[in-house]
């Protein structure tokens, strides 16, 4: 036997205690290889007659199983005096399951040849530790919340997550064990103050290092320096000086670090920027191997944007080569091809209706599905140079051909080619200036009035 799937909610653990037996029997003995047990069960008494959660102990014909070289337990517990035989386990994932820290230790050495090990919202220990997995590729460590410290020696890991964004507790941990780590995700606490520790030397710690992900950290001062780092995404993090100096990497992303004030990069090889924080804290920028961008600007939040210094910023890329424009406020939104200099000029007439502001290299023909998934508005005007890639986009629209179903098939349910002109809504009437303003710069428009379902 291949796979044995078993999901039970909600059932009595007396009734259904002896067939569940039964069933693993049947599956064990058929030298099953691929497990997955989510068993969520109640104990029914005189006091608790609605029922009262358990957690299922493995019977033994499962915790003898030889063959299985994939486990997956939900709403499960694991003793210490259980003797795991999984010889031959590749895969473990545990999720919402009961164990403490001689469990782990007991199924680490006891299954030397896992590759992928997932623990996912599991309780019951504080301390984890693993270091007689000498094959293991993929660790995740995800919501166990009374985790206070991880310590990993796996010489063949390359990929760890972390998170415990919801845990009040400092959680501490180690990777000086995992020396071909090539990706590390880390969502933290915003207290955890290890962070500095692991980024101080990070090409010694992690010689391999590709791919770094943190997201809420508070650090007043960051400093990243990774000759193999490729990729780097901080998010949601507390900071307000980055200096980052990576020869290597290839993408960066800043999202939602609002208290960012100077940013220092030295990345000449730098393919890909996308930031979403409201502010233009670069001074030290090499953008001459740039080829993707994406910069996001929400005027609604209290933000006054130096217009000045994002025609200065922008026109580093290419000379604005490849750019287009997205403005939008909850009803109206226009699209704009080939960004230039005068276009970011006039966009101060629109300050006062505190707009989002998306400057990026996606096509245009992308960036209205992204609009229309984002926000359901009522008006939305497309303006190109080029009469070809309009009359495109115009039938697209029209037809809703959109890649996502939402959009063509629920959602938005009716578009029409309207002019503007009549519209006597204040907010609009400042839309509409804009628009003719851009007209006046060989830009050729049209517009769509969009009906929604209401949901």
């Amino acid at each position: 036997m291949t796979k044995f799937t078993l999901k039970l909610t909600l059932h009595d653990l007396e009734l259904v205690l002896p067939r569940v037996v039964k069933w693993l029997t049947f599956a064990t003995e058929r030298n099953v290889k691929k497990l997955d047990l989510s068993l969520v069960v109640k104990y029914f008494t005189d006091e608790h007659k609605s029922g009262e959660y358990v957690y299922y102990s493995l019977p033994h014909v499962v915790l003898e199983a030889r063959t299985i070289s994939v486990l997956r337990l939900s709403s499960c517990k694991l003793e210490p005096y259980n003797e795991f035989k999984f010889s031959d386990l590749k895969i473990l994932d545990l999720r919402n399951v009961q164990l403490n820290e001689q469990v782990i230790q007991n199924l680490t050495l006891s299954c030397p040849l896992i590759e992928d090990f997932k623990l996912i919202r599991c309780h019951g220990f504080k301390d984890l530790k693993v270091s007689s997995l000498l094959r293991l590729n993929q660790f995740f460590v995800i919501s166990c919340k009374k985790l206070s410290r991880i310590e990993i020696e796996a010489p063949s890991l390359q990929t760890f997550e972390f998170s415990n964004r919801k845990a009040r507790r400092h959680c501490e941990f180690y990777l000086e064990g995992c020396k071909d780590l090539k990706t590390c995700t880390l969502r933290l606490h915003r207290r955890n103050n290890m962070i500095a520790e692991l980024l101080q030397n990070l090409s010694a710690k992690c010689p391999t290092l590709e791919v770094l992900c943190i997201e809420r950290y508070r650090l007043s001062r960051m400093k990243i320096s990774c000759q193999t780092l490729k990729m780097l995404s901080l998010v949601d993090c507390k900071m307000e000086i980055v200096k980052i100096s990576c020869q290597e990497l290839k993408s960066l992303s800043l999202m939602g670090c609002k208290s960012l004030e100077a940013v220092e990069l030295d990345m000449p090889n730098l393919v890909s920027l996308n930031c979403m924080m409201n502010k233009l804290p670069f001074y030290s920028i090499n953008t001459t191997s740039l080829q993707e961008v994406g910069l996001t600007f929400d005027l609604s939040s209290s933000f006054t944007l130096c217009f000045d210094k994002l025609k200065e910023f922008v026109g580093k890329f290419n000379g604005y080569e490849g750019l287009n424009l997205v403005i939008h406020s909850k009803c109206n939104g226009i699209l704009l091809d080939e960004l230039n200099e005068n276009v970011l000029s006039l966009l101060i007439n629109l300050e006062e209706l505190r707009p989002k502001i998306v400057i990026s290299s996606t096509s245009l023909s992308d960036s209205v599905e992204r609009l229309l998934l984002d926000v359901p508005i009522e008006t939305l005007s497309i303006l190109s140079c080029s009469s070809n890639l309009l009359e495109v986009l115009n039938e697209k629209i029209v037809r809703r051909d959109f890649k996502s179903r939402c959009l063509h098939q629920h959602s938005l349910y009716d578009v029409k080619v309207e002019n503007l002109d009549g519209e006597e809504d204040s907010e609009n009437s400042k839309w509409i200036a804009l628009l003719k303003l851009y007209e006046t710069m060989d830009y050729q428009t049209t517009t769509f009035k969009l009906k929604w379902m209401s949901v």
